[in-house]
C-alpha cells in the first residue's frame, strides 16, 4: 500500500502504493521536499519549449475564452492530464481533499468503513473495452464492512451512485471516507453478475499493528505473529511480541503478512532488522542519484537466527509486505508459504503544492538479490493456493448468494453449534449447489461470527496456516530452507 521513507534519509518522504488503499486511513504528516529540490537536471530544449507553450496557452484561455474561467480548474485539469499520460496509476495529482487525507498522521485510527481496495489495471482486470471497477482486497476485521459481510474480490461498482470505472483508487478512497456516523452506499458485484447495495455507517476504527498468539500442536509451541499494518509503532509491538514468544518457550515462528497492503518503509526495514544480523534488507534505485540507497541490517537480533520461520503471503501482500517477504526469502531467513504476492515494486514521493499536490514515482525497490518485483510479485517456496472455482461453480456461488440461505440461517440460529452448522451445510449442498463442503461451511461460520471479535488465527479453515504448521512439524524444514532459491536464482532459471 504505502511506503514512507522518513527515518534513514531525513530529506525525503517516500510513498509506495501497491494500488491498494486502506479506506479512510490517516497518513503520516512529515516534511517533504520542495518540488524543485529533487528535480533531475535537464538540458532539453523540448522541455523548455513545451513548458513555455503550456504557460502561454493557459494565459490565452484565461484572457480569451468566451466565458470567465476559474484558474484553479484550468490548473487542476492540466495537472490531471500530465499525470494521466504517464500511464502510471501511482503517479497522480492530489486535489485538496485527497492531499488532506494523505497528510494526516498515521496512527492506526480513522473514520471509515474498513476496507482495503485496489484498482486493477486493464491488463489485470476487465477485458478490452470493459470498465475496470474498484476491487475489495480485504475487509478489515471488526469494522462495519467486515460485519456487513463484504468479501475479498467484491467489486465496488458505485459509491453513492457514482460509478468507480473512471475513479482512481485515491478518488474512490476519498469518497468512501467521511465523518464518523455518516453513511455511504456501496454498490457491489460479487461473482460475475450478482449485484447488491450496502449502506454502511462510517465509524472510528482502530487497527492494531499486530496480533500474536501461541499454537500448541503435538507438544510443540509455535508462535503466530500477524503484522496487520506497517505503522510507526509496529516495530515496538513486534519487539514486545518477540519477548513474549521467548518467554513462552516457542521454538518456531509463523509471520503472517497476508492481505497486508503495506505502510511505512522505515517500519518494514526496522522490523526486518529484528530477524537479520547482516546484509541488505532492500535497496532503491531511480534516475535521480539521490534515490539510490541501500538499507542494511545491523548485528543486533531480537529473534535468534536459528529459530525456524515461515512467512505467509497471498495476493493481498503488497509493497512493504513484499519488501519483508523478499528480504526473508533472499537471505534464506524464512520460507514463504501461500500464494504469489501482489507485485508492487515502485516507490513514490508526495509533493504538497499549497493546498494541492501530487505523487510521483521516483524509484524502484530491489530485494537483497537485486530483483525488482513490480508487476510480477513473489512466488512462495511452498504454494498453497486458495480455492479456485470452475465456471459452473461460480454460477452455483452466485445462486447461493442470491438465495440468502447463509444469511437467513445465521439470523435464525445465532447460537448454532458446529454440528448444526455442518448439518445445514449438507442441506444446502443437497439443494443442488455445486460447491466444496468446506467453502460453504466456512461461509456459514463467518456469517455466524459477524458480531463477534475476530480470532487471532483460524485453525479450522485456514489451509495455509495449517500447511505451515505441518511443514514445521515435518522434520525437513532446514533442508527445505537450504534448497530454497533466491529471487535472482529464480529469475535466472526462467
Amino acid at each position: 500500500m504505502s511506503l514512507f521513507r522518513n527515518s534513514r534519509r531525513s530529506f525525503a518522504m517516500l510513498w509506495s502504493f501497491a494500488g491498494l488503499v486502506a479506506v479512510a486511513v490517516c497518513f503520516l504528516a512529515v516534511s517533504v521536499p520542495e518540488v524543485g529540490a529533487q528535480s533531475a537536471p535537464t538540458n532539453s530544449d523540448d522541455g523548455r519549449r513545451y513548458s513555455q507553450l503550456l504557460q502561454n496557452i493557459y494565459q490565452f484561455i484565461l484572457q480569451n475564452y468566451v466565458d470567465e474561467v476559474d484558474p484553479a480548474l484550468l490548473y487542476e485539469g492540466a495537472m490531471k492530464g500530465m499525470f494521466g499520460v504517464l500511464g502510471d496509476p501511482h503517479s497522480v495529482f492530489l486535489d485538496e481533499p485527497m492531499l488532506s487525507d494523505l497528510m494526516r498522521e498515521t496512527d492506526g485510527t480513522y473514520a471509515g468503513v474498513g476496507l482495503y481496495i485496489s484498482k486493477p489495471s486493464q491488463e489485470q482486470g476487465a477485458g478490452e473495452g470493459e470498465p475496470t471497477y474498484v476491487e475489495v482486497v480485504s475487509p478489515i476485521e471488526d469494522t462495519p464492512a467486515w460485519q456487513a459481510g463484504v468479501l475479498p474480490g467484491d467489486l465496488i461498482i458505485k459509491i453513492d451512485g457514482l460509478s468507480t470505472a473512471e475513479l482512481s483508487v485515491d478518488e474512490a478512497s476519498a469518497r468512501i471516507r467521511g465523518p464518523e456516523g455518516t453513511k455511504v452506499v456501496l454498490s457491489l458485484r460479487r461473482g460475475r453478475s450478482y449485484e447488491f447495495d450496502l449502506e454502511l455507517a462510517r465509524a472510528r476504527i482502530e487497527i492494531p499493528a499486530i496480533k500474536m498468539g501461541i499454537i500448541e500442536r503435538e507438544g510443540t509451541r509455535i508462535a503466530y505473529l500477524r503484522i496487520i499494518e506497517w505503522m510507526p509503532q509496529t516495530v515496538d509491538r513486534v519487539k514486545e511480541a518477540l519477548g513474549e514468544i521467548r518467554r513462552a518457550g516457542a521454538g518456531y515462528l509463523i509471520v503472517d503478512v497476508r492481505s497486508n497492503p503495506g505502510g511505512l518503509l522505515s517500519s518494514v526495514v526496522d522490523v526486518s532488522d529484528l530477524f537479520m544480523d547482516a546484509g541488505v534488507i532492500v535497496s532503491t534505485k531511480g534516475r535521480n542519484p539521490q534515490e539510490n540507497f541501500e538499507y542494511k541490517a545491523d548485528k543486533a537480533l531480537d529473534l535468534p537466527q536459528d529459530v525456524p520461520m515461515i512467512v505467509l503471503v497471498n495476493q493481498g501482500s503488497a509493497s512493504a509486505s513484499e519488501i519483508f517477504a523478499g528480504a526473508m526469502k533472499d537471505t534464506r531467513r524464512a520460507l514463504l508459504l501461500g500464494e504469489k504476492t501482489y507485485g508492487k515494486g515502485s516507490v513514490q514521493q508526495v509533493f504538497p503544492l499549497s493546498t494541492t499536490g501530487f505523487k510521483l514515482t521516483m524509484a524502484r525497490y530491489y530485494t537483497p538479490s537485486g530483483v525488482n518485483i513490480d508487476k510480477s510479485g513473489i512466488e512462495p517456496d511452498i504454494s498453497v493456493p486458495d480455492i479456485k472455482f470452475t465456471d459452473a461453480q461460480l454460477e452455483s456461488l452466485e445462486k447461493l448468494y442470491e438465495s440468502a440461505l447463509v444469511r437467513k440461517f445465521a439470523e435464525a440460529n445465532p447460537g448454532a453449534s458446529v454440528q448444526e452448522r455442518k448439518a445445514r451445510t449438507d442441506e444446502i449442498l443437497k439443494m443442488g449447489f455445486d460447491l466444496p463442503f468446506e467453502f460453504v461451511d466456512r461461509l456459514l461460520r463467518d456469517e455466524l461470527d459477524r458480531t463477534k471479535t475476530a480470532p487471532i488465527y483460524d485453525l479450522e479453515f485456514d489451509a495455509q496456516l495449517n500447511k505451515a504448521i505441518e511443514t514445521i512439524l515435518g522434520g525437513d524444514f532446514n533442508e527445505l530452507l537450504r534448497n530454497s532459491r533466491t529471487l535472482s536464482q529464480i529469475l535466472t532459471a526462467k
